[in-house]
C-alpha cells in the first residue's frame, strides 16, 4: 500500500471518529433550545451547585452551573459533591421524572471521563 492511500484512509477514520463524538455545549444554549438537543449526547462542564442521592433507590442527582446557566445531571456512579467541578458526557433528556420530582431538562451521563475537571 502506498503512503498517499494510508494517509488517505487515517484521515477518514479520524474524521469518521470525531463526528460520533459528543461535543461540548454550553448549558446556556441546551436550556434555549431543549428540543435542538432532545437525546442528543453531549459534554457539559461546569461546577456542583447542589447535589443529593437516594440511596434507596440507588439513583443521585446533581445541578451544575458553567457560568451561562444550570443544569441538572444524572450520575452514572456516584454523585460529585457540591464545589466540584465536573465534565460529564451524557444524554439530554427532556421532562425525566425521579422518585416523583420532574426535572425538566437534565443530563443524564453515559460514561465519567478519567479525572474531574
Amino acid at each position: 500500500m502506498n503512503t498517499h492511500k494510508l494517509l488517505l484512509r487515517i484521515a477518514t477514520l479520524l474524521i469518521l471518529l470525531s463526528a460520533c463524538a459528543a461535543s461540548r455545549v454550553k448549558i446556556g444554549e441546551i436550556n434555549k433550545n431543549p428540543g435542538k438537543y432532545n437525546e442528543e449526547s453531549v459534554v457539559v462542564k461546569g461546577k456542583v451547585v447542589n447535589a443529593f442521592g437516594l440511596p434507596a433507590l440507588g439513583q443521585g442527582i446533581a445541578k451544575i452551573d458553567d457560568g451561562t446557566g444550570e443544569i441538572w445531571v444524572r450520575p452514572s456512579t456516584g454523585v460529585p459533591f457540591e464545589g466540584e467541578n465536573v465534565r460529564i458526557k451524557g444524554t439530554v433528556k427532556i421532562g425525566l421524572t425521579i422518585a416523583g420530582r420532574n426535572y425538566g431538562v437534565i443530563v443524564v451521563e453515559d460514561e465519567r471521563p478519567e479525572g474531574k475537571e
